[in-house]
């Protein structure tokens, strides 16, 4: 079964901590498990990238409740196909912010989430940018 991958980004309405951030991953894994959808949610001042994998009929679903959510604004589709295989296949959400100091720096790609560039570098480099983060993230950062 091909299986559809949707990368958006998107601004936030008001500053998220690190608190915030750990709720909304905390919500987003148990719904996302329930749904057998996948993925990572990437934060930086104040902007988000968000890859979310899944059943195409369960992301459908899943874009509509993100376009109706007060959290954020601005949200634009940067990448959606189908694919034969999860890049985040352990996790029903991980959350990467990257204002923290120790994940400042993605090899080879910056994380400043406004500039349309740096997207499109994160798309090109999206195999080498999840291997980066399966291997950084802390347990936290995966299950809430």
């Amino acid at each position: 079964m091909k299986l559809r991958r949707l990368v958006y980004s998107s601004q936030a309405t008001t500053p998220f901590s690190k608190r915030d951030l750990l709720n909304l991953l905390h919500d987003s894994h148990g719904y996302n498990t329930i749904d057998n959808i996948s993925g990572v949610l990437m934060h930086s001042k104040g902007f988000f990238i968000q890859v979310i994998e899944g059943e195409p009929e369960i992301i459908d679903d899943l874009l509509f409740r993100i376009r109706k959510d007060s959290r954020h604004t601005k949200i634009k589709i940067i990448y959606d196909n189908l694919v034969n295989n999860r890049l985040f296949k352990n996790w029903a959400m991980g959350c990467a912010d990257f204002d923290d100091p120790s994940l400042s720096m993605l090899p080879g790609i910056t994380t400043e989430f406004s500039n349309p560039k740096v997207m499109e570098d994160l798309i090109n480099k999206l195999p080498e940018t999840a291997n980066f983060l399966i291997e950084n993230l802390t347990e936290e950062q995966i299950h809430g």
